[in-house]
């Protein structure tokens, strides 16, 4: 490593508050710059099938978003005031969105948004219960960041008293090739919920279509359409969090759309700035007025909605819904889904394949037990990969693979050829 390079780290180490970043502290790189796929440091070229965890969802450095960025950069950053560019911005994501979402609020991270969407959905409901599921993570803010795991300690003794939580029915049982046939009864689960007698002061339930930091984790097909009528039947408003899984990275526009429900409050984050800090709560106006975030000033935001911010929504917005680009993730997600059911056949390291889109993942296991494999065994097979040209978010026994989606199918060859390499 360039001395250089050292100093960052150490320098970084000395003054970072709270706990370390394990990819970075693994990776031991300090990068410098990124273009397409790639991120480039201390002399070294890497695929980056992290992509910011979903963040840099159009790569790195995409030659029409930071043209429009860098100009809007040039004219103005921020105003309280109404700009041309919100105008823009808001007219052009209610096109794409679900007819009766006529009403977006926007901010600049998810987790913002997910508060936000909390407090939409408890004051226009005027039921305080939330329900979530198991290993859904929706931020670390102080009123969500238990949803992940609520029987912790800390959960316990300061989660609030209002959060409710059930276990996410995951598919184990199809790979990413043949998950759009997937059947498994979802019954027993819908059920157990209909029958939870501490769900009485439940008015809206929060869900990730797919549980992205988990581990990009599916569920049984059929779930969402029967959360979604229980929701009906219970009077229940229904939040789909698609920080993740929302502008692509499934192969349709929304994850939703894979499933044929619409909820009721729509999130969106991550990749919905194409890189740049952007989200958004998307609801009908009348739930909106109904809600205590219709006073005055209830969805303001430092940095929401600025011009630099709308610049890089419309960029993202042009570039994802350009001809050929949706089918091209597709095609890519398909291509890809075949190598990693490959990789699953060729190394007993490899289980549970899975995942949707350019959405996969499978579980780093040791080859003679089947269990999860340990820490050392994880960082290892990151530091592998890392000094085989690719960056993959190993360092977990949950492993996640989430490309930008502009890769090209030569370029998921090369990421499949590294793992089987790595883990033969």
């Amino acid at each position: 490593m360039k001395r250089t390079a050292r100093a960052v780290i150490d320098a970084i180490a000395s003054r970072a508050g709270g706990g370390t970043r394990p990819m970075a502290e693994a990776a031991d790189l300090v990068i410098e710059r990124g273009e397409g796929s790639y991120l480039y440091g201390d002399g070294v070229r890497l695929l980056d099938a992290v992509s910011g965890y979903g963040v840099a969802s159009l790569g790195h450095c995409h030659p029409h978003w930071v043209k429009a960025v860098s100009a809007q950069a040039g004219r103005l950053g921020v105003t309280s005031l109404y700009t041309p560019e919100l105008s823009a911005y808001l007219g052009e994501l209610a096109e794409v969105l679900p007819a009766a979402m006529d009403g977006i609020a926007l901010s600049s991270t998810g987790a913002e948004a997910v508060e936000m969407a909390l407090r939409l959905g408890q004051t226009a409901q005027g039921r305080p219960g939330v329900l979530t599921f198991h290993d859904g993570f929706h931020g670390k803010t102080t009123a969500v960041r238990y949803t992940r795991d609520p029987r912790t300690t800390e959960a316990r003794e300061l989660g609030p008293d209002w959060l409710r939580s059930a276990p996410f029915p995951i598919c184990f049982a199809h790979d990413p090739v043949d998950y759009p046939d997937c059947r498994e009864p979802v019954d027993e689960e819908i059920r157990a919920l209909a029958a939870r007698a501490d769900l009485d002061e439940v008015g809206t339930v929060l869900v990730e279509p797919v549980l992205g930091t988990a581990g990009n984790l599916p569920p049984k097909r059929g779930f969402h359409s029967a959360l979604r009528a229980l929701c009906d039947e219970r009077g229940w408003l229904l939040i789909f969090d698609e920080s993740i899984t929302g502008f692509g990275r499934t192969g349709d526009l929304f994850g939703f759309e894979a499933y044929g429900v619409e909820p009721d409050v729509l999130v969106l984050s991550k990749g919905l700035g194409g890189g740049f800090p952007l989200s958004a709560v998307c609801a009908t106006r009348d739930l909106w007025n109904r809600s205590a975030l219709s006073a005055p000033s209830a969805t303001s935001s430092s940095y929401g909605g600025n011009p630099i911010a709308c610049a890089a929504g419309r960029a993202t917005l042009e570039i994802v819904t350009a001809a050929g680009f949706l089918e091209q993730v597709s095609e890519v997600s398909a291509h890809s889904a075949q190598r990693l059911r490959r990789l699953g056949e060729v190394s007993p390291r490899v289980a549970r394949p899975r995942g949707i889109g350019l959405m996969l993942g499978f579980d780093l296991v040791d080859a003679e037990t089947g269990e999860a494999a340990g820490a050392a065994v994880c960082e290892e097979v990151f530091r592998a990969c890392r000094d085989r040209g690719v960056l993959v978010a190993a360092n977990v026994p949950r492993v996640r693979l989430s490309p930008p989606l502009t890769l090209e199918k030569p370029e998921a060859d090369f990421l499949f050829d590294v793992l089987e390499d790595v883990l033969a």
